[in-house]
């Protein structure tokens, strides 16, 4: 009989943070993805394209502004939480909240001064009732997400288990009551992430209280405020540009085809981020943490985890994207509003993007230790502005197919440049010719299956041909990467590493 806890692969599950930490991360954004999926079917079924595009233009403004609120404070707190001591992570903390509360009084009186203004600047109507809905959204939104980014830095991955489980909860409840019950339309999306923002804000607040004691004038601290303020503000920048290469698709989208499509374009970006929400995100959200400690005690043994991270990233990736491509036409078919179907046809378009985007957001973690942020700025500026232009060039003759192709070929920049870039900053010896099979196979049978996708055939036949055709890219992946030798030294890996 099997001693499954003698089991090499065991053993890395059991002891190994960042085998654990990633578990909760990943089933946080399974949770969370779940939640999106069911929000996503809810409103794409109750909602007509042209309001859900709406809620698509306001989120931009929602982003934007809790990014200039926030001043990049939230990441340099980060930066600095192993590098300080507690009682100086307290005063950051509390002057951080002070800080975020001025300026956010600031901006919400002037556009109460403004209400129009908001108007002429989205291209949509908004009642005044709604802008203070959407700016106490912000306010929760900056709050709850500096609480969970502290879990997440402090390596509290099971409170943050709790506390997005509580999240993901509470914004099905809501939608379904402001959507259905009261059948209050869009501005059903904005009120239930207000609802469960703030209910996270609260929970912070005890979190920071009991773990993080504040002793009035002594917790705030002006030279700290200056210095977390000197290492953010140049990321806000950087940050604004990234919200402009994610989303400037849809604004220029609604200048010359209307929300309606904005709203298509939408739910087959959010079909696209999927992949992100499930395996990306969470798995970045478990590595860093590990880096930057890696990075401060040893540049070898950091050196080591990303040429590994690397080089198994593509074949995952492309894989998860096969497999998920082999379901997803069905699926879309079967869950989704027939107004919104052709959201289908940009998913793999975007995806490829988002892959790429993952993996620069990993290789940025050099960036960030090396504190070259201002560097980030400009990649980031170039990849939007080539964006920025291939939108207008594109979306006049193609729409969101246009867009489409706009996002994955900026994001293809993006990755191009932070390559090449933390190669200079620390050199790493990557295992390009197993990247470059992995790959190559990858992208036929990817080909192969959206083919399948697309033949007007019987929907069980259609969906076993493409299973056969996942099975077959296995078994060949398998055998002609030699998978097996692979495997077997990352287990390896894994035990020395823990």
């Amino acid at each position: 009989m099997i001693n499954i806890k003698k089991n090499k692969l065991f053993s890395i599950l059991s002891k190994s943070y960042l085998a654990k930490a990633f578990s909760l991360f990943s089933l946080v954004q399974i949770i969370s993805a779940l939640t999106s999926f069911g929000i996503l079917i809810l409103y794409t079924n109750f909602l007509p394209a042209e309001e859900f595009g709406k809620i698509s233009i306001i989120w931009i403004f929602v982003m934007v502004t809790s990014i200039l609120i926030d001043g990049g404070l939230n990441s340099s707190f980060s930066i600095r939480f192993y590098k300080v001591s507690k009682e100086e992570n307290t005063k950051n903390i509390y002057s951080i909240f002070i800080y975020n509360s001025i300026i956010f009084g600031i901006f919400f009186l002037f556009f109460l001064m403004f209400p129009k203004l908001l108007q002429n600047i989205l291209q949509v109507e908004i009642l005044r009732s709604d802008l203070t809905i959407i700016f106490l959204l912000i306010l929760f939104m900056i709050f709850g997400n500096f609480y969970t980014n502290i879990l997440i830095v402090d390596k509290k991955p099971k409170h943050y288990f709790i506390v997005k489980l509580i999240f993901n909860t509470i914004l099905i409840v809501s939608s379904v009551v402001y959507l259905i019950v009261l059948k209050e339309g869009y501005i059903s999306y904005l009120k239930a992430y207000l609802i469960s923002y703030f209910v996270v804000t609260i929970g912070g607040l005890y979190f920071f209280i009991s773990n993080y004691k504040p002793w009035f004038k002594f917790s705030i601290s002006l030279n700290n405020l200056k210095s977390l303020l000197k290492l953010g503000l140049p990321l806000v920048p950087n940050t604004l540009m990234l919200i402009l290469l994610t989303w400037a698709d849809r604004y220029i989208l609604n200048l010359y085809t209307g929300l309606a499509v904005v709203g298509i374009y939408t739910v087959g970006y959010r079909f696209a981020e999927v992949i992100n929400n499930f395996i990306i995100n969470p798995f970045g959200q478990a590595l860093c943490p590990s880096l930057f400690q890696q990075y401060s005690k040893s540049k070898d043994e950091y050196k080591k985890t990303l040429g590994k991270v690397f080089k198994y990233y593509w074949l995952v990736m492309f894989s998860i994207m096969i497999a998920y491509f082999t379901i997803l036409r069905e699926v879309f078919q079967l869950f989704i509003g027939i107004e919104y179907i052709k959201g289908y046809d940009i998913v793999g378009i975007v995806l490829i993007g988002v892959i790429l985007w993952g993996m620069t957001n990993l290789l940025g973690a050099t960036v960030v230790m090396k504190e070259k942020t201002n560097i980030m700025f400009l990649f980031t500026f170039i990849s939007v502005t080539l964006n920025i232009v291939l939108n207008f060039v594109l979306i006049p003759t193609y729409g969101m197919y246009g867009a489409a192709v706009a996002t994955m070929v900026s994001y293809t920049l993006q990755f191009t440049m932070i390559f090449i870039y933390t190669q200079k900053l620390v050199f790493i010896n990557y295992d390009y010719k197993f990247i470059l099979k992995s790959v190559s196979v990858s992208v036929l049978f990817f080909i192969l299956i959206l083919f399948l996708s697309y033949l007007k055939i019987n929907i069980f036949l259609r969906f076993g041909l493409k299973a056969g055709l996942f099975l077959l890219f296995i078994l060949m992946s398998y055998k002609f990467l030699e998978l097996k030798k692979y495997i077997k030294g990352f287990m390896n890996y894994g035990i020395k590493t823990k």
